[in-house]
This record gives structure tokens, C-alpha cells and sequence, in this order.
């Protein structure tokens, strides 16, 4: 075990009365500010692409898959509209369809996506691009408790819930046409007691945000923020540290990629770090659909079964589940720390870094001792949280580039360093 210790110096805190400094505060950036405390927002990233990986062709049973999401230890998807309204757990290593669970007194108009809040499953019944005049939009809520044992069971119509919606900026229901509607949607996740949608628009290639909340009843979807995607989303997920990745392709040649979103603020998702990570072309990989996070930089793509002219190119691609890894673009991602109004970052001064092994400080004793310390890896895990003045007895088995942030909650104190453990 390589045990290390922090000294944080006094004069670190000195800037506590001094604003901090905005900018974009991610190293990987074409714009990295080292001085810059708050993120603004403003990073921009060089072109960068990443080969997904064929873990297995999926199940006959799922060749229209349309969302996924990881609940109680397990990989769960379903499929498109016209199909029937059921919910499949599925076996990443064996393609193995472990469970299939039809849910009660729904009907499946255009399922489109899937998430799940720890308790309950959501399926998104909002797909839209027939006409882009649909007024029967619907979530379910379907607790995970109430699927019986069994490889195959039904969830009673008498645990299904329902929250139905419309976008609050939509005021034409008149029959727009296949594929040519700001209102159709792919893509939700669940955040903060509230569901977040993401749009799949066909008239700009932009995706819009709306929330509304995750609870039975009947709601305005409010508009909240837009971000310019190069192309059309269809699939989200947001991992436990709060990445926000989006998938989706460009209509106009099938490319595919995936947003990822992360260092935002406020509840909203658009006005942090936005990267963009090409990850190949429709007519190799399919039309990917979903996308979810099997733990923080992790997770799994699928595309639904293509027979199709792509580009003038007769293609067919199976319905496959794909894995991804992209810690290696993530800044480490905390959870979000409830701060006081009036509250300032400031640096801190830990030192040195790095780290050698059996190399032992001390924590500075002038720390008040109510300040609190987050140790998060690359990965965005967390190692350690606990007290800022037990920092000496914390101890880490694994070298490697580790992120600590101390904060006081009374005092107005939040401070973060990037340390090095060798």
C-alpha cells in the first residue's frame, strides 16, 4: 500500500477574497486556461474518433433495439414501435435472452428510449417522426420490484404509472411528414428527481433539452437549453458521476459519433465541457440507438438490424451490442457538492506532487474541522470522502493521477488540485 498524506499550506487560502478566474478548465482542450478556477463553458477540442468494440450480435428477439440501460446488476433494452411492450434482460457475454417482461396495459406506439432511477424503469413512448403530430405522448414508470421471477413475466397494468406530456413550445399538430419535425425524441435520462429529453430534430441539427418530473400526471415538457450535434440523437445516458453522453449519426452520411457532456452547472447539461467523439460509419456499425454506462467511462452502444441503400450502398449489418471506453477524454467528474450562496473556488496549494512512495504529510491543522475532502481517480470513482483532517490517514494501492477537492460548507472554501501518486 503506498500511503500519502496532504499538507495544504495556509497562504493557499488567501485567495479566498480575490474573485476566481473562468475559463475553460479542461487540460485535454485546444484552450486549456491553467488558471482558470470556473468553468465557462468555452473548451474546444481537437477531431477525435474511437473504434467501438463487437462485444456480441444480439438476440433475434431484440433486432429493433431502440434503448438500454443497466438495473440491478443486469443490461436491459427493448425494441421499436409496432413491436410488443415488454422490457428484455439480456446477457452481454452469451447474447442470451435472460428475462422477457411485458408491461401491463401499455401499448408500444414508439418506444425510443429507457432509464432508470434506482427504483423505477422509464420507457419513453415519444417517438414522433411520422408526422410530428402526435398528442398521446407517454413515459412509464415501472418499479423494478414489481417484475416477477421467471424467463418470462408480466408487470399488472396496476403497478404501471403514467406520465404523459407535451412539449410546452409546440403549438402546430398539424401532419408535417415523415422525418421533418423538431419534436420527435430519442433520447432520455433521469437526473435530479426530474427526466430529461433530448430531441431528435430533422430540421436543424441541433438537439433541444426539456425536463419534466418523474412523477404520474400530466405536463407542459419545459424547454431549457440547446446544443448544435452536428447530426440527430438517439440515444442517452448519464453515468452515476454525472457524464452526459449522447449518441446519434448525420443523415446526410451516416456517420456516427457521441457526445460527451461533463463539468456542467446549474441543472443544466450544455454549458460545460462538449466533446464530440466520432465513432465510425452506419454502413459498418449500423444505426446506433442507445446507449448507457455500465460504470463511469464504460458502457455499452447498440444498433438496431440495417437492410438498407446507405449512401447508394446496399448494407446489411446485424443488430450488434458494442462496448466503449472513454475515461481517457474525462476530466474526473465529482458528485456535485451543495455549496452556500456566495461561496468562491479558490486553488489549492498541495505540494509536492507528485507523490513518492512512503513520502508522508501532514493535512495543515489550521483547517477548520467541518472542511470535508473528495478523492476521485481518472475514471471518475471515487476512492475516498471523509474528513479533510483524517487526509493522513488515507492510503491508495494504485499509482496513478488522482483529483482532490476540499470544501467548507460554512466557510465558503472550495478548492481542487490534481495530484500524482507514484
Amino acid at each position: 500500500m503506498r500511503i500519502f498524506t496532504f499538507f495544504l499550506l495556509l497562504f493557499g487560502f488567501m485567495p479566498l477574497l480575490l474573485p476566481a478566474q473562468a475559463g475553460c478548465t479542461d487540460p485535454q482542450a485546444l484552450n486549456y486556461n491553467a488558471g482558470a478556477m470556473l468553468n465557462d463553458g468555452s473548451c474546444t477540442y481537437p477531431e477525435t474518433f474511437y473504434n467501438l468494440n463487437t462485444k456480441t450480435e444480439l438476440n433475434s428477439a431484440v433486432l429493433e433495439t431502440s434503448g438500454l440501460v443497466m438495473a440491478d446488476g443486469a443490461l436491459w433494452t427493448h425494441n421499436d414501435g409496432g413491436h410488443a411492450p415488454a422490457l428484455y434482460r439480456i446477457d452481454t457475454v452469451s447474447n442470451q435472452i435472460l428475462q422477457v417482461v411485458e408491461i401491463g396495459g401499455a401499448t408500444n406506439v414508439d418506444w425510443e428510449d429507457l432509464a432508470f432511477d434506482g427504483v423505477y424503469f422509464y420507457i419513453g413512448d415519444f417517438g414522433n417522426n411520422a408526422n410530428g403530430n402526435r398528442t398521446d405522448l407517454v413515459i412509464y414508470k415501472v418499479p423494478l420490484a414489481a417484475i416477477p421471477a421467471g424467463s418470462s413475466a408480466t408487470v399488472p397494468a396496476t403497478a404501471v404509472e403514467e406520465i404523459r406530456f407535451q412539449y410546452a413550445d409546440q403549438v402546430d399538430f398539424s401532419p408535417q411528414g415523415p422525418n421533418h419535425t423538431a419534436f420527435d425524441c430519442e433520447a432520455m435520462v433521469w437526473r435530479g428527481d426530474s427526466l430529461h429529453l433530448f430531441t431528435k430534430n430533422w430540421i436543424e441539427p441541433i438537439t433541444v433539452h426539456y425536463t419534466l418530473p418523474a412523477e404520474v400526471g400530466t405536463y407542459q415538457a419545459s424547454r431549457r437549453e440547446t446544443l448544435a450535434t452536428d447530426g440527430v440523437i438517439t440515444g442517452a445516458d448519464i453515468s452515476g458521476p454525472g457524464v452526459l453522453a449522447l449518441c446519434g449519426y448525420r443523415t446526410d452520411n451516416a456517420l456516427l459519433f457521441m457526445w460527451l457532456l461533463f463539468d456542467y452547472s446549474g441543472g443544466y447539461f450544455f454549458n460545460g465541457n462538449k466533446r464530440r467523439i466520432g465513432t465510425g460509419l452506419a454502413i459498418f456499425s449500423g444505426q446506433t440507438e442507445a446507449i448507457c454506462f455500465r460504470e463511469s467511462g464504460y458502457g455499452y452502444i447498440s444498433n438496431e438490424a440495417l437492410n438498407a441503400v446507405v449512401l447508394g450502398v446496399p448494407v446489411s449489418v446485424p443488430a450488434r451490442l458494442y462496448s466503449f471506453q472513454v475515461a481517457q477524454w474525462l476530466q474526473p467528474v465529482f458528485l456535485p457538492v451543495k455549496m452556500p450562496a456566495g461561496s468562491q473556488f479558490v486553488r489549492c496549494n498541495i505540494g509536492p506532487s507528485p507523490f513518492p512512495s512512503a513520502r508522508q504529510m501532514l493535512a495543515n491543522e489550521l483547517l477548520p474541522e467541518d472542511a470535508r475532502a473528495e478523492l476521485w481517480d481518472l475514471r471518475g470513482r471515487a476512492v475516498w470522502q471523509g474528513a479533510a483532517l483524517e487526509l493522513s490517514a488515507v492510503g491508495l494501492q494504485t499509482p496513478g493521477v488522482y483529483s482532490l477537492r476540499v470544501f467548507t460548507p460554512y466557510a465558503g472554501l472550495y478548492c481542487a488540485e490534481k495530484i500524482i501518486v507514484h
